[in-house]
This record gives structure tokens, sequence and C-alpha cells, in this order.
């Protein structure tokens, strides 16, 4: 599937989603641990039809997976450290294998991979 394809899929997901969907997903990023009754009455549903949303959103992808967000701090990781790697080659064997050997460093909770020139810019607050 070329990049035109999933971009037209995501938006053909997006237009799928109306008012009270938006309204779950936003009040879900923020706590995804509320009771669906809590969810429900903000939002201006019942809880049947608010779980029913929450169950299609999830089936179709738009949800997907619920995550619990640690404090770096109290984890003693309150450094955070962006480095840029450049590899030689860009094969798909090596990439995955890249991919595995810094997804096992406990280290690193994120990495991404960027395309064409990155230029990072930091000043102290």
């Amino acid at each position: 599937m070329n990049e035109l394809t999933i971009s037209h899929v995501r938006m053909n997901e997006a237009k799928f989603l109306d008012a009270f969907d938006k309204r779950i997903l936003r009040i879900i990023q923020q706590d995804a641990s509320k009771p669906v009754a809590d969810i429900a009455a903000r939002v201006g549903l019942s809880q049947t039809p608010c779980w029913n949303r929450l169950k299609r959103l999830a089936a179709s992808g738009v949800i997907k997976r619920r995550v619990a967000l640690l404090d770096q701090k109290k984890l003693g990781l309150a450094t955070t450290v962006i480095v840029s790697i450049q590899i030689g080659d860009h094969s798909q064997a090596d990439l995955a294998r890249f991919k595995r050997e810094v997804a096992a460093l406990d280290e690193v909770l994120e990495f991404y991979r960027l395309a064409g020139d990155a230029i990072l810019s930091c000043a102290s607050l």
C-alpha cells in the first residue's frame, strides 16, 4: 500500500468520527482509566451508546491501545536525551536489526526514523 492510499484511508476513517466520538477521544486521551459512566456523562450520552462507541473506535483501530503514563522523575529518568544516529545500510534487514537492538535497551523509551536533513535546536529554559 503506497503513502497516498494510506493517507486516503486515514482521511476516510476521520470522516466517520462525529462530535460524540471526538469528545470521547479527547477525554480518554487525558485519562483512559475514566469509567464509561463518567465519559458518557461528560459527552451527553447514556452508558451503553458510549460503551458501544468506545468498542467501535477500538475495533476500527482509531484507539490503538490504552496505556499508563509514568512519572519520569519518580522513576529516576528525569533527563531526556535526543541522539541522532546515521546508519550506512538502509536495507529492511539492517533496519529491523537496528530496531531490535535499540528496543532491547531499557533506557530507550522511544525512537523515530527521520528522512532528509534533521536539524535539532535546543534552548535552555
